[in-house]
């Protein structure tokens, strides 16, 4: 590791530390009997992954993958979604996997777009 790389890495600590937080917050706040919060997260997650791949190395590697890779939170989103079918709602748990994944990826293309409009 060069000494410009203690900054970066300095940098990465702390979007990961904010996307942990504003995770943890989003499901403090809103997951009640539907994960409304882990859904914002995954959702402001891959709408950021997908900007993060049109901006420059530096932006990409420290929001694509500290702040993102924090915030967004797919393994949370499956357990959710076993929980919902054990607790007899097994339709609701397929349908909030399907509208995670559906969603997320119309998140990912739009950040996408909007990275190609800003950095190309």
């Amino acid at each position: 590791m060069s000494p410009g790389d203690a900054g970066v890495v300095a940098l990465f600590v702390i979007a990961a530390g904010c996307g942990a937080i504003v995770r943890f917050v989003l499901a403090d706040r809103l997951n009640r009997d539907f994960p409304i919060g882990t859904l914002a997260a995954n959702l402001g997650g891959s709408a950021a992954a997908g900007l993060a791949v049109s901006a420059p190395d530096l932006v990409a590697t420290v929001i694509g993958l500290g702040a993102i890779g924090a915030l967004s939170t797919w393994s949370t989103a499956a357990n959710e979604a076993a929980a919902l079918s054990r607790e007899d709602h097994g339709a609701l748990g397929i349908g909030y996997l399907a509208l995670t994944v559906s969603s997320g990826i119309l998140a990912a293309w739009i950040g996408l777009r909007l990275g190609v409009a800003l950095f190309d």
